[in-house]
């Protein structure tokens, strides 16, 4: 497996979000974790990723352990994170955007291939990234953290805030991008049904544990999870 996370524990200061959380992600998988909020699917990432430090267990790529290794060192290791709310520099163009996400040794700075899965951005390159539309954004984030050529990507509520037609183009990408670069894809999404329709397994959280794991097509056929998270319709 590509990324191995093996019993981790974290929190916040005195307060603990995540109990002995456990899960694989192979190249060529996408892996979609769900829950409700407060779930604890954010502070999975972050602790993933870096941005806060573990309490207990680990976290491996490749082999090699990058359990609480510095956020700013993670890109250069095969790991890269596109967090909540997109989080664009919104007075640097879109072209500057992307190359900040090529500064690490693994970086090739392959612009071209970005505009190749979001052609729209094309025409935006010397436009400030804030004037773009929400989607469009969210397409710059995903690209920065493709610039890296990461052997593995994470990413948190990518649909949040998009129309439906956007959210369908952004799941196409993702979905195209774990065959023909196999990546390994960790997926935070609140939107199950868009989710479960690319994800090759599921993880479901609740008060900070895994709770459930399987493919989508297993999940679904659980009441709980049916009823919970699809409304009672069909995916």
């Amino acid at each position: 497996m590509t990324l191995i996370v093996s019993g981790l524990d974290a929190g916040y200061g005195k307060l603990a979000v995540l109990h002995e959380v456990s899960f694989e992600v192979a190249r060529g998988e996408i892996v979609a974790v769900v829950g409700s909020n407060g779930a604890g699917k954010t502070t999975l990432l972050r602790a993933v990723s870096g941005l806060i430090r573990p309490t207990a267990g680990s976290v491996t790529l490749e082999g090699r352990t990058i359990t609480a290794k510095p956020a700013e060192k993670m890109a250069g290791f095969g790991l890269t994170h596109v967090p909540e709310n997109r989080l664009c520099f919104p007075s640097l163009s879109v072209r500057d955007n992307l190359m900040l996400g090529a500064w690490t040794k693994n970086g090739h700075g392959d612009v071209e291939s970005i505009l190749d899965l979001f052609p729209r951005l094309r025409t935006r390159m010397g436009q400030a990234a804030g004037t773009l539309s929400g989607g469009e954004q969210q397409m710059v984030a995903i690209g920065r953290g493709l610039m890296a050529d990461p052997t593995a990507i994470m990413l948190d509520e990518p649909s949040i805030g998009l129309a439906p037609k956007v959210v369908a183009e952004i799941m196409e990408v993702l979905s195209r991008l774990c065959v023909e670069k196999q990546l390994a894809v960790l997926l935070v999404e609140q939107n199950v049904r868009a989710s479960f329709k690319i994800a090759h397994r599921a993880v479901v959280m609740h008060r900070g544990r895994v709770a459930l794991t399987g493919t989508p097509a297993e999940l679904v056929e659980l009441p709980e999870v049916h009823n919970a998270y699809l409304g009672g319709a069909t995916v």
